[in-house]
């Protein structure tokens, strides 16, 4: 169940990144973040209300805060970097690094996945690299080399994230999701009017702002869900898969051509999921 959970929230992420990379080339990156922030708080507050919650203390509030600051920040830093360099660049410097954050986190804490796990994870880390790097020639990572610092800190951000969202007790409901959301919205509305003195997308861009945050509300109860029913090093890795995603609809809406290394990856991936299952 934990991979299950995991590999949708990856699915999720994946669709509401290639839709706000695409976006933040034509609205500013803050701007389309916060919105989405907004629109996705509207569905985690009611959803929160629905489900069953036995106790919220106060660390799960804290620590749910820690994770909305943490992908809020993460969110601008990935959607600017994405406006500065290929997608196919920046998605595997900010997906491995953000997969390998709470990795180090969890064994630090002594967490011991077996070995067809480990070796699931270390294949999944791969996966992403490969998936990603395999769309971009020399050239073109070259172009993008300004914007590896934003995707390195975007990564390490995602990562806190994931950290964060572990420590939350499962009984505390879906109110961590909705606290989060608060937090995230708050840090990003309050960057977009600082950094462009509005938060209006345009007619055309509104619709799709809204999917980002339909998708990234989906995203972070999966991904809640999974790591709390299972180690943070295999759900946090697996959740890590997104640029798959990422990259298929960019195979399928922008019709880029999926190369050799790419597909690899994908195969590669698929394998990773399967001993990460076990």
């Amino acid at each position: 169940m934990t991979a299950l959970l995991a590999v949708a929230s990856a699915l999720l992420v994946g669709g509401a990144d290639f839709i706000g990379g695409f976006l933040s080339r034509t609205v500013h990156a803050a701007r389309v973040a916060a919105l989405a922030q907004l629109v996705g708080l509207t569905l985690a507050v009611p959803a929160a209300l629905l489900v069953d919650a036995e106790r919220l203390t106060t660390a799960d509030g804290a620590w749910a805060v820690g994770s909305g600051v943490a992908v809020g920040l993460g969110l601008v830093c990935f959607y600017e970097a994405m406006t500065r360099g290929l997608i196919s660049v920046v998605a595997p410097v900010t997906a491995v690094t953000g997969a390998l954050v709470p990795v180090v986190y969890a064994i630090g804490g002594g967490e011991r996945p077996g070995r067809a796990a480990a070796t699931g994870i270390a294949l999944a880390i791969a996966a992403i690299a490969l998936v990603s790097l395999g769309s971009a020639g020399a050239a073109e990572a070259a172009a993008s080399r300004g914007a590896l610092p934003l995707a390195f800190a975007a990564g390490i951000l995602f990562g806190l994230f994931y950290v964060c969202f572990s420590r939350v007790h499962e009984d505390a409901g879906l109110w961590p999701v909705a606290i989060s959301r608060v937090a995230s919205a708050s840090v990003l509305v309050a960057l977009a009017l600082a950094l462009t003195g509005g938060l209006s997308v345009g007619r055309r861009a509104a619709p799709w702002v809204a999917v980002i945050g339909v998708l990234e509300v989906g995203a972070a109860v999966t991904l809640l869900l999974a790591l709390q029913r299972g180690p943070v090093s295999v759900a946090s890795v697996l959740a890590s898969l997104y640029p798959v995603t990422t990259t298929f609809l960019a195979a399928l809406v922008l019709r880029e051509r999926l190369r050799g290394l790419q597909l690899a990856g994908v195969a590669l991936a698929l394998v990773a999921v399967a001993l990460i299952s076990t």
